[in-house]
């Protein structure tokens, strides 16, 4: 049967031994355990925890065990010894409440005795929390006192270890983060289909003994932080922090991204300009269609405008975008490129189609005819923008005659004409510009934008009669 010694312990046990004393070697170690013993001030008074004392990695299979622990009295005060896991019984203790140390002598349970361990348990001490303690402070650690620390096989023969001890206390407070970032509702990034890039400044968080910790950074769809968030919805950024006595805060940030891409279009106006005006825009950008106001401006007789931030729908690239003024101009395409998180796509509209056929035709001429004269920089055939319809607008129409706007694919639209009869224009309900028969033969036609070259418009017609 193994048998338990323990040197040291003096034949009176009467504790008169000398000065404890580490046996030297590297073979082995005796601790108490290292995890931080953690308190909440003010509820961590009166807290009861429990410190093992374990052996590790020894030469030899150990059956008894001697050793002095002590402990700081400011932070905490002794409770009991009891067997470890492994070492069950408890042959001796002492305490020595004014040195602040307690000694004990543990062994295989003499009534289930074992092979004894190399590596585990011989003790566990209770304590119980009276303070906390910012510092990192060793509240409980091994000493020399009572007698020689020693660890001894079942001949009694001392195994060679070493010591190591740093239980802590550790009080902290609620703390919360700072700088958690604001929510955001953004577009999807021109240029794909994934959604939008986004990038942070991690909030900051310290404990209430100052020290700082660490944030954590979760994402609602498990993704990481460098990837796309999706578009068409929306996902929750978790923000966490935990300090060394289980305080935690957390903040969140929610990504909204829209089911859409940004498009800056600019436009320019071919064609003098005399004046400012405001002018609206049709943006066909793949099944989307929608109209923009565009404030251009006149410098040096050209007018141009940006309309910024216009909605388009996702897509990976775009060949081929449309724009055209539908009270003024024929269709321009071009293709839009990629410029930081949208799309840019530069636009230049030739003039003189008032109709929105897309068509430059003797249709447009007829309607000149009838609005010449007219003041208003909005009307459909002031195309320079000033506050008259007069030739400086018919030049437009002249330039661009029977031409027709461009098209993202086969253009559906029809032929420009260069003559209809008046009577056909009547039955297609267009019977208001039949006065620009101005040679009065039954046609509306080439032949009356030279007489209107030659002779202007009688002032009989101007005048309504």
């Amino acid at each position: 049967m193994k048998h338990f010694v323990v040197s040291g312990l003096c034949a009176t046990m009467a504790l008169t031994c000398a000065a404890t004393t580490f046996a030297g070697g590297t073979s082995g170690t005796l601790s108490v355990n290292g995890s931080p013993v953690v308190s909440h001030v003010p509820t961590s008074l009166n807290r009861e925890f429990t410190v093992n004392v374990n052996v590790a990695n020894l030469s030899a299979n150990a059956v008894g065990a001697q050793a002095t622990v002590g402990y700081d009295d400011t932070l905490v005060e002794f409770v009991g010894v009891a067997g470890g896991d492994d070492l069950g019984s408890i042959i001796f203790s002492n305490h020595d409440a004014a040195g602040n140390k307690i000694f004990f002598a543990s062994g295989v349970d003499p009534f289930n005795p074992t092979a004894g361990v190399a590596t585990g348990n011989i003790a566990k001490l209770t304590f119980r929390a009276i303070a906390g303690a910012c510092a990192d402070l060793d509240a409980v650690v091994l000493t020399s006192g009572i007698a020689p620390t020693k660890i001894t096989d079942e001949d009694g023969v001392s195994l060679a270890f070493t010591s190591s001890d740093n239980v802590n206390l550790t009080a902290l407070g609620a703390f919360s983060l700072a700088g958690v970032p604001s929510n955001r509702s953004v577009f999807a990034d021109a240029g794909t289909t994934s959604g939008s890039l986004q990038s942070f400044t991690s909030p900051t968080a310290s404990d209430s003994c100052g020290g700082a910790l660490t944030v954590n950074f979760s994402r609602s769809d498990s993704a990481n932080a460098s990837a796309y968030y999706p578009p068409n919805a929306t996902t929750t950024i978790t923000w966490s922090a935990t300090d060394a006595a289980g305080n935690s805060a957390s903040g969140t940030t929610d990504v909204a991204v829209a089911n859409a891409q940004l498009l800056d279009a600019d436009v320019a106006l071919i064609g003098a300009s005399l004046g400012n005006s405001t002018r609206l825009i049709r943006i066909k950008a793949g099944a989307s269609t929608q109209v923009v106001s565009v404030p251009m401006i006149d410098n040096s007789g050209a007018a141009s405008g940006s309309a910024a931030n216009v909605q388009v729908p996702i897509a990976a690239t775009y060949g081929c975008i449309s724009a055209k003024d539908p009270a003024h101009s024929l269709t321009d395409t071009a293709a839009a490129s990629v410029a930081g998180v949208k799309w840019d796509a530069d636009f230049s509209l030739k003039q003189g189609d008032s109709n929105d056929d897309d068509l430059v035709d003797i249709l447009d001429f007829g309607i000149y005819v009838g609005d010449f004269g007219v003041a208003g920089a909005s009307d459909i055939s002031n195309f320079n923008g000033d506050l008259f319809v007069n030739n400086g607008d018919f030049g437009f129409i002249s330039v661009n005659f029977l031409a027709q706007g461009e098209a993202c694919g086969s253009f559906t639209g029809g032929a420009p004409r260069s003559q209809i009869a008046v009577r056909q224009l009547r039955r297609q309900g267009l019977g208001h510009i039949a006065g620009a028969d101005l040679n009065r033969d039954g046609w509306l036609s080439t032949a009356d934008i030279m007489h209107y070259m030659q002779f202007g418009i009688p002032t009989a017609q101007l005048s309504g009669q």
